[in-house]
């Protein structure tokens, strides 16, 4: 077995909980002193390096005896875990959990009939992964776009906003879903006939590498027939709804997501009010009256708004 092979070895019992204490001290410790660094490694090092990675691994094995442990918990353990990298005979090793290890930074990740998985991916987007599906994305967005790939099963995406990177879902048959950020899910079965995307909040654009189906937004759908290579957009027969989380977010910016999420404009009636602080959670059950009613009570403002309910109008009291 080779070096490499045993690297990827202990990873894998890491990712698993399966290593010792001295494993994951000597995992965790190499990939903050690595992850601190901002110096270039230089091409003659890289196998170098992975081999007294793999030495001090090896070492620790051999000083403590084996032990289960349940480490790294919530997302901020498994990203960790999933940045790890093993230079190994000058080639980038990456090991994703839940997922396996392949090239080009991308990160693959899939579920059994039985099992769910959440994602958060490297912009703060989330992704709800069904039973028997398979993602494709990059650890790292382009300047410009993000881009994933449902390529089996169903997904319910809860997307950042970012309107100058486009967040585009690849399926199969060419199909694509364009969003800035909204939230919305896609069924995509190979073995069926039909793909479905559905829009809880905001607009979704729907695709393929000839045309434009068409724009969707909140409470819509489109089915695509993969045989007749037909498009039907209508109107999804039960509602979903989503929470829309704030955090120490400016006002400005939580008028510019709800802005997006229900297809509305938002005034504000003064600079001084964009730096306002919020933190609170809405669910899209809540109609925009009500989100901008508690958004007044909050900081003690007054609202307007127009008569087709398009418009809200904020100002100090």
């Amino acid at each position: 077995m080779t070096k490499e092979e045993q690297a990827k070895i202990l990873l894998k019992r890491y990712e698993d909980g399966e290593a010792s204490p001295a494993e994951i001290k000597q995992v965790e410790s190499w990939y903050t002193s690595y992850e601190n660094s901002n110096q270039h490694i230089a091409e003659n090092r890289k196998a170098e390096m992975g081999n007294e990675i793999f030495l001090g691994l090896q070492a620790a094995m051999e000083n403590h005896s084996a032990q289960k442990v349940l480490h790294l918990s919530g997302w901020f353990g498994l990203l960790k875990v999933a940045a790890v990298l093993l230079l190994v005979s000058g080639v980038a090793v990456v090991v994703w959990p839940g997922g396996k290890t392949i090239s080009e930074n991308l990160v693959s990740i899939s579920t059994t009939a039985t099992q769910r998985k959440n994602i958060v991916l490297a912009d703060g987007s989330e992704i709800k992964l069904g039973p028997s599906a398979k993602i494709v994305y990059p650890a790292r967005f382009k300047a410009d776009s993000r881009s994933v790939e449902l390529a089996e099963g169903e997904a319910f995406f809860n997307i950042a906003h970012d309107k100058h990177r486009p967040f585009t879902v690849k399926t199969g048959h060419d199909l694509y879903t364009k969003v800035l950020g909204t939230s919305f899910n896609i069924k995509s079965y190979g073995a069926s006939r039909k793909i479905c995307i559905a829009v809880v909040t905001g607009k979704v654009a729907v695709g393929n590498g000839k045309q434009v189906f068409g724009t969707l937004i909140k409470g819509q759908r489109i089915i695509y027939d993969k045989k007749d290579l037909r498009a039907v957009i209508d109107y999804t027969p039960e509602p979903v709804y989503t929470n829309i989380a704030f955090e120490g977010e400016t006002l400005l910016k939580v008028c510019q997501r709800l802005e997006y999420a229900y297809s509305i404009h938002i005034n504000l009636g003064s600079t001084d009010l964009n730096n306002l602080k919020c933190t609170a959670t809405f669910n899209t059950k809540q109609t925009p009256e009500e989100i901008m009613d508690l958004l007044c009570s909050l900081h003690r403002l007054k609202v307007s708004k127009s008569d087709h309910h398009k418009t809200y109008n904020l100002y100090r009291k």
